[in-house]
């Protein structure tokens, strides 16, 4: 843009200093100022088209004029004209607001009138910059002195206050029409909305101040972007489904964002796209997602996941936006684990092990919705999202299946996965398979009952080498103790150790043996168990043959000498042995390696002193009880290996009925593995796991109150009962009645007393 004081005369620098001698009078110096300076730059200004001028003032008029204020301005009294020059200043300026500038912007109106007021300011805005120059020393020295408004100042405050408050809300008016015509999809000029706004934040006190845009233009924008937006929203939610709905309002959220980049004040987006939010989605959030045929519940029936992530999306954008979505997550994920257990719970006695595998493959479906980190599933792993689903599926997940806690059936499933005879996964798929297992056990209440169960499956694979790896179950007793900790999985790792253990005294065994010279009729090997690592097993009286027999007392007196104070009980039920069976099918002697079970093999080898015996006879050497005996018969004459044969042939045994060595028995293999008849776990065995389980839980109660009371000293009941609670909360969910009860005993054993005054105040007994 070319400025209209760019032409320069070479005469008239003589003049200047000879009028510079002069005394210059009000009167002639104003007049002159005026003519010359205020007056002609009007003109220009006003003659001007497209930016460009028909006329300029001279280098030299300028300083001309420059040089007629700085006389005036220091001359001495009485002739020193700063203050009537400074108020002679602010009336001219007020005159031409008031007579040229005000009229012809209220002539105009809307998109006229705006235009009218852009080019009236800009060109105030060059007035005031000229007049300011040519007045710089009266600025530079009287103003500053007196602490007066700067002459710039000046002008601006006079334009706001003779025309921007007489026009502002006409112009107000007319530029929120233009932004409602461009949110109606019509064109307008953006470039002429953003030279008002500016006008707007350059009315404020300073540079500084916004007071100015947001009193006289923001507010009233905001209050008609709610209104409109309120209008929009109603209209959508009525016809358009949720997943339209919110395509539209992330459409106009990013218009909006739009909008403020192109013309308006930074610091309006965030108040414009808070009322754009509240009006969009937080008014009509309730009625949006409980839309029937397309909210919140059918998406996730659907699976809709870019629907999903749209809606997290859009309401985290507002503080209260995601808690009414995860309750109905919460409640969707329960109404589908609660649907599986009803399906479940109906075919209670089928096979529970698919029942499971649902639950993980409900865990994986949601976990990947929720998601684990930002760009991570729909939800991207929003801690609200993560707690609806914990809550959800800890109701269902401590549901029982008939009388089947899906404790033990967690416990079962991983059985199934360890054991040699189990489900057959690679290293990598089993580890990944017990990781997610570990999260389903995470959400147990009773996780000591869990533990219960999978003791005695893990002792049943350590101890018959039932392991399919010895590194998955490290691996497994590892991630249980990372989510329970060290105290829960003690027993289990002490199994473990027992193991390796037991190793060291079998190869100390061999070499004691060889040492000393001892010759045993059969090869014996023995795993050394700390009982209180191990499951509780039932002594018997077993009748050994005088083989076992010999071994057993040769390994006493071996164990006895490495250690005084332990003392060994022998558990027949868990061992296995190999016999050797020597068979003459078609007249032909075949031999065959039988692995067997210890009974197995007890029973078998009372068939070297005759072929044939009743089965009273056999209870009888053996001194077993009938129930249990029965089945290790019937795996040797009615399995898979007829070993021996049973007269009457029936699948019942009584105790006339004989059993007799079977000489014709042959089998293609040289080793046999005998299996055994499985005992199906009875609701006794199941009641006795739950009883040892009670029994923990009274020890773990009476010791959380002890260590509780031991710190505090005294403490009211509530109070105790609810810090019981906290600690035991990781391993179980424990009764208050339960807690009550522990307390009430430890009171009668004289660790706690009653407060005398107050008997729901406990005192701990040092």
């Amino acid at each position: 843009v070319s400025s209209p004081l760019t032409h320069r005369d070479k005469g008239g620098v003589g003049q200047l200093l000879a009028m510079s001698n002069h005394v210059i009078l009000l009167e002639d110096g104003w007049n002159k100022l005026k003519t010359g300076g205020v007056l002609k730059i009007e003109e220009i200004l006003e003659d001007a088209q497209g930016g460009v001028y028909k006329h300029k003032i001279s280098t030299d008029e300028y300083s001309q004029l420059y040089t007629t204020v700085y006389t005036m301005c220091t001359q001495k009294p009485p002739n020193n004209w700063s203050e009537p020059l400074y108020n002679n200043y602010c009336e001219a300026v007020h005159d031409y607001l008031t007579e040229r500038i005000l009229p012809r912007i209220k002539d105009k109106h809307d998109e006229s009138m705006l235009r009218e007021l852009v080019r009236r300011w800009e060109n105030h805005k060059t007035i005031i910059r000229f007049l300011s120059h040519v007045f710089k020393y009266l600025d530079r020295f009287y103003v500053k002195r007196l602490s007066l408004p700067e002459l710039a100042e000046v002008g601006s405050q006079k334009f706001l206050e003779i025309v921007f408050n007489a026009v502002k809300r006409e112009v107000r008016t007319a530029i929120l029409e233009l932004i409602r015509r461009e949110r109606e999809c019509e064109q307008v000029d953006k470039h002429l909305i953003k030279s008002v706004v500016e006008i707007f934040v350059e009315m404020g006190s300073s540079r500084a101040s916004l007071e100015t845009y947001a009193t006289d233009f923001e507010e009233m924008l905001l209050s008609t972007t709610a209104d409109y937006y309120s209008r929009e929203s109603a209209k959508w939610a009525e016809k358009d489904s949720f997943p339209e709905y919110m395509r539209k309002a992330e459409d106009r959220l990013r218009q909006e964002a739009d909008r403020v980049a192109h013309y308006l004040h930074s610091s309006t987006e965030e108040k414009l796209l808070k009322v754009c939010d509240e009006q969009l989605l937080q008014n009509p959030e309730q009625l949006l997602l409980e839309k029937e045929y397309s909210g919140c519940e059918k998406l996730l029936l659907d699976n809709k996941v870019e629907d999903l992530s749209r809606m997290f999306r859009l309401y985290s954008r507002i503080p209260t936006g995601l808690p009414p979505i995860a309750n109905i997550v919460r409640k969707h994920i329960t109404d589908v684990g609660l649907a599986l257990v009803k399906k479940q719970s109906s075919n209670a006695d089928g096979d529970l092990m698919p029942y499971v595998q649902e639950l993980l493959d409900i865990h994986d479906k949601y976990t990947e919705l929720v998601g684990t980190g930002p760009e991570k599933g729909c939800f991207q792993g929003h801690t609200i999202f993560h707690k609806a689903m914990k809550e959800a599926f800890e109701v269902f997940v401590n549901k029982d299946i008939g009388k089947t806690a899906t404790a033990e059936l967690l416990s079962n499933f991983c059985d199934n996965l360890l054991k040699k005879s189990g489900e057959r996964l690679s290293d990598e798929a089993l580890e990944e398979k017990l990781e997610k297992v570990v999260r389903l056990f995470g959400y147990l209440s009773d996780k000591d009952i869990f533990a219960e169960f999978y003791k005695k499956q893990l002792a049943k694979r350590l101890l018959l080498a039932r392991s399919s790896s010895d590194d998955a179950e490290r691996s497994m007793i590892a991630k249980l103790k990372l989510r329970c900790g060290a105290q829960f999985t003690s027993k289990l790792e002490g199994m473990v150790t027992d193991m390796n253990l037991s190793q060291d005294i079998q190869s100390a065994f061999s070499d004691h043996i060889k040492d000393k010279k001892i010759k045993l009729e059969t090869d014996l090997t023995v795993q050394v168990l700390t009982t209180g690592f191990w499951p509780t097993y039932k002594s018997d009286d077993l009748n050994l043959p005088k083989e076992m027999l010999q071994c057993i007392e040769t390994f006493k007196a071996f164990y006895d000498l490495r250690t005084s104070h332990r003392r060994l009980r022998w558990v027949h039920s868990l061992g296995s042995a190999t016999v050797l069976g020597t068979f003459r099918p078609s007249g032909k002697v075949k031999e065959h390696d039988l692995m067997v079970s210890t009974y197995q093999a007890c029973i078998l080898l009372l068939f070297n002193e005759a072929d044939s015996m009743a089965f009273s006879d056999i209870q009888g050497h053996l001194n077993l009880p009938a129930e249990e005996l029965k089945r290790y018969v019937l795996s040797l004459c009615v399995g898979k290996y007829k070993i021996l044969t049973k007269s009457p042939p029936s699948k019942e045994v009584e105790p006339t009925d004989t059993l007799t060595y079977n000489v014709a028995f042959s089998d293609r293999a040289r080793r046999i593995k005998v299996p055994m008849i499985a005992a199906k776990i009875t609701q006794e065995e199941k009641d006795a796991t739950r009883a040892t389980v009670d029994e923990d839980r009274k020890h773990a109660i009476e010791a959380a109150i002890v260590r509780i009371m031991k710190t505090r000293k005294s403490l009211e009941h509530q109070k105790l009962v609810l810090e019981a609670s906290t600690q035991l909360m990781r391993h179980f969910k424990p009764d208050p009645k339960q807690i009550k009860k522990r307390i009430e005993d430890l009171i009668h054993r004289e660790y706690l007393e009653r407060d005398a005054s107050n008997p729901n105040l406990y005192k701990y007994l040092a």
